[in-house]
């Protein structure tokens, strides 16, 4: 067995499993050993640490043995080797289409991005696949050249991020953050990691006597669990303050202790039971059981003044059940889940936060004051994001008319309107835009612009540009 399949056979306990994942190992040995990627590795070895790393959250045979050979066809005698190996007509299948989508760059080609997505909507596997692919490469970051380096990491930061965020898995999604902000801007990283460092005893001690009194809480009333805390990530922090435009010292949320309860009664025991006896902050008690985000993530989050005399700095608590928490870190590979992956990535909201951090990436940032003017844009919720029929990205400040949007999309066009439609149907000129709306227009070839048309918008902008076109036409 080669060092690249240790890892990988040691996730797994199940001894079909293994046997069926050393076949897999044994095959790509023979025929991908003498081929190196651009990185200096044999393929064999490549697919079996892509492997290993998905093995972190499945022991899948069958999407276990596809990561370990999915690099089959890029031997010139691919096609053949397909065939022979050990995975059925199904798995060759996702091998193919795991091949097509290689060379894709969805951090500079909106279409690429479309590629990705109608790809992991059409086989949910699709995206273990690739994110595990990705999280290998950024835990070998220091392999590829340094054109490259910055190349992956950016894309990563902006775009697997968000798509591993989005679909649960935050356990990566928190590792690739911050090895990519610490790649790509070490000189920020570095300054708020003294800051970590600089806080760490009195964030230590205050986690420690929170938990122990929290135990002791839990338990006179009966409810079990377990706690253990933990400190927001690098990444994660930054972007908080930037938006949020705090401190470091003035986050609510950069200490929590997380409570993971049997079921989901007592979840909401144990939410009484916090409440009673520490001092929660108004306005920061949210539901996500009772009103499950998006993606799917189901906790109960609170902040409390914890423990007078030991500490000032508030500590966030969240509350969930043992299934809960376990989906949360590692998202499921339940098949039940695909339906749910699917409206996730198909939702108008995830199709916007993605364009939305592709618009940020392609703002180079080349200094930490660029970065975070880069990421105040990404975050800005007083803006619109609008697709034209296309898929080309507009952003427009809120509120937003569809004449808005016309002026701003048409250019000399505008003055032709004639007909609009919003996601399918034709809409007066006047309804306001929502976030994800796609806009199609035509136009008509004579002007067809009056002068009334500047009550239909919302933006100064738009109805001086009416009055100078009505003007110029004599309407």
């Amino acid at each position: 067995m080669s060092d690249a399949c240790r890892p990988l056979q040691k996730n797994i306990s199940d001894l079909g499993t293994r046997s069926r994942l050393r076949t897999a190992c044994a095959f790509a040995h023979e025929y991908l050993s003498d081929r190196k990627r651009r990185t200096g590795e044999n393929y064999a070895a490549h697919g079996c640490e892509v492997g290993g790393v998905l093995s972190e959250l499945t022991q899948d045979a069958s999407l276990l043995s596809i990561a370990i050979l999915h690099d089959l066809l890029v031997h010139p005698k691919g096609e053949e080797f397909l065939a022979q190996s050990p995975l059925n007509e199904e798995e060759r299948s996702l091998v193919k289409s795991m091949h097509e989508l290689r060379r894709l760059h969805i951090d500079a080609d909106t279409h690429d991005l479309d590629r990705v997505l109608d790809a992991f909507v059409h086989e949910p596997r699709m995206m273990f696949l690739r994110m595990a692919h990705r999280v290998n490469d950024i835990r070998h970051l220091r392999r590829f050249d340094h054109v490259i380096q910055k190349q992956i990491a950016r894309e990563t930061l902006h775009m697997y991020t968000a798509i591993a965020g989005r679909l649960g898995f935050q356990k990566w999604r928190y590792e690739m953050e911050d090895a990519c902000f610490l790649h790509l801007y070490p000189r920020t990283a570095n300054h708020l990691q003294k800051s970590f460092a600089a806080a760490a005893k009195l964030d230590h001690a205050s986690l420690s006597h929170t938990q122990k009194y929290l135990e002791k809480l839990l338990k006179q009333n009966d409810i079990t669990g377990t706690l253990d805390g933990r400190i927001k990530g690098l990444y994660s922090t930054y972007r908080k303050m930037v938006v949020k435009r705090r401190t470091f010292g003035e986050l609510t949320d950069r200490l929590a202790l997380r409570i993971v309860v049997p079921t989901r009664g007592d979840c909401y025991r144990a939410l009484g039971v916090v409440h009673a006896r520490m001092h929660p902050i108004p306005g920061k008690l949210k539901d996500y059981i009772g009103a499950p985000k998006e993606n799917g993530y189901r906790s109960i989050h609170t902040v409390v003044y914890p423990l007078p005399g030991v500490t000032e700095q508030p500590i966030e608590i969240q509350i969930r059940t043992e299934e809960m928490h376990r989906e949360c870190e590692e998202g499921s590979l339940d098949h039940g889940s695909y339906k749910d992956w699917k409206y996730a990535l198909r939702s108008p909201s995830a199709r916007v936060n993605l364009f939305r951090n592709l618009e940020s990436l392609r703002t180079e940032a080349r200094s930490p004051k660029e970065f975070e003017a880069a990421l105040r844009t990404y975050f800005r919720e007083d803006h619109l994001i609008i697709f034209d029929e296309k898929n080309r990205l507009y952003h427009l400040k809120k509120p937003a008319s569809v004449l808005d949007f016309a002026c701003m999309a048409a250019g000399k066009r505008f003055g032709a309107l004639k007909i609009a439609r919003v996601n399918g149907r034709i809409t007066s000129f006047d309804a306001l835009l929502h976030d994800g709306d796609i806009v199609d227009l035509s136009f008509g070839r004579s002007f067809l612009i009056k002068p009334d048309w500047v009550h239909a918008c919302r933006h100064a902008s738009a109805r001086q540009t009416i009055r100078t076109v009505t003007q110029k036409a004599g309407a």
